[in-house]
């Protein structure tokens, strides 16, 4: 039976990219999107996209049970962040605008990846990547800037506390327009197995280029 991979992400460019790469290294992907944009053909027999509030905690729980269900054991997850444009400016954004940019882009993520660390941690077992696509403006709104730093963040600090053994976590950061090739990158990440790499902090792309300072 082919290794079941869990993507998850807002819908775009990367996201169908990933779910590509992921089906041609012979990976059952089970794609949770926030959005409705199109996906690539998927292998036959691979089980339906779910949808994925990112504003519901219950949404999160209820996608790795609905993935444990419908693919028994789950050993590997994508998560995919891209900072949403904001348009308006900071001092003209409403109470309610904040509201939901906080659920979406800071707690929604939290949700899922407590989730999924707990789901790894019960089975002694998982590879985990976290990606971000930064394509964000050189100097991004403070909301906008609020999120990416939540997430780069977040992830750091998965990476720090629970990498070891039996989870692998990896960090992936582009701020490239070539999605298919980063989503080449991304993909393969799950298959390396040289445990003498460096582990710790960001994998970016293209090499040798710099994480854009978010937390500073």
């Amino acid at each position: 039976m082919e290794r079941t991979c869990l993507i998850a992400g807002k819908s775009g460019a990367l996201l169908t990219d990933v779910v590509r790469h992921r089906s041609e290294a012979r990976r059952q992907p089970l794609v949770a999107r926030s959005g409705q944009a199109e996906l690539p053909d998927l292998p036959p027999g691979s089980p339906a996209p779910i949808s994925w509030n990112r504003r519901s905690a219950l949404s999160a729980r209820s996608l790795l049970l609905h993935a444990q269900t419908t693919c028994g054991r789950i050993e590997e997850a994508i998560v995919i962040y891209s900072p949403v444009h904001e348009s308006n400016p900071f001092h003209a954004s409403t109470i309610v605008s904040i509201e939901d940019r906080v659920d979406a882009e800071v707690k929604g993520y939290l949700f899922l990846l407590r989730e999924l660390v707990a789901l790894f941690e019960s089975q002694r077992s998982g590879r985990l990547v976290l990606a971000v696509s930064d394509r964000s403006a050189e100097l991004p709104s403070p909301l906008e800037a609020a999120g990416l730093a939540s997430f780069m963040a977040l992830s750091r600090s998965l990476q720090d506390l629970y990498e070891g053994e039996s989870l692998r976590v990896r960090l992936c950061y582009s701020t490239a327009d070539d999605t298919d090739a980063f989503a080449r990158v991304v993909a393969g990440e799950l298959d390396v197995r040289d445990r003498r790499r460096s582990k710790s902090g960001w994998l970016t792309f293209p090499p040798r280029s710099r994480v854009r300072s978010v937390l500073s």
